[in-house]
């Protein structure tokens, strides 16, 4: 700030938030991504853009996470708080994959979706996981990336379970 590099304190603000949001000090790392998130609308920076909303869906995410892990809730059957932020983790993930498919950045569009279907999972939102994982396991394939490809499998077949498609959750964990 005191240079005026708009940039570094965006990136800065971003590695901050990140930090706090693993301390899990859940609202100072919202308010560090929100600021990268200003700072690089403000400079029309699309990877920065993308970037903040990545890293505020996840805090959003693990913020849901850990308020909702110190009860025992099956997906779905969350208290408001929690299912809030996960809404908004949700949300931020969507505008993320937007920004990084218009940027062809298929890597990015790979994590996307996986965080997207697993918070679309822990909301209770089982079809919508469904079609997230499908794209991440399309990714993954892509890439030959094969502990992915394992977790997107994984996280299918989670979800089948609670369709009460057995035979498709059978084959995807096998």
């Amino acid at each position: 700030r005191t240079i005026g590099d708009l940039l570094g304190e965006a990136k800065a603000s971003g590695n901050l938030g990140n930090t706090l949001k693993v301390l899990g000090n859940f609202e100072e790392a919202i308010v560090c991504c929100q600021r990268h998130l200003d700072i690089s609308r403000e400079l029309n920076d699309k990877v920065g853009e993308a970037r903040a909303l990545y890293n505020l869906g996840n805090v959003y995410h693990s913020k849901g996470k850990n308020v909702a892990n110190a009860g025992t809730h099956d997906p779905g059957e969350l208290p408001e708080d929690v299912k809030n932020a996960l809404q908004k983790a949700a949300k931020y993930y969507e505008e993320n994959l937007t920004i990084v498919t218009e940027l062809g950045d298929r890597a990015a569009q790979g994590r996307a979706y996986g965080n997207l279907g697993n918070t679309h999972y822990l909301l209770g939102n089982f079809r919508s996981a469904v079609l997230a994982h499908e794209q991440r396991l399309l990714i993954a394939k892509e890439f030959g990336d094969r502990p992915a490809e394992r977790r997107a499998y994984s996280n299918l077949g989670n979800a089948c379970i609670f369709l009460g498609e057995f035979e498709t959750a059978s084959e995807y964990y096998k």
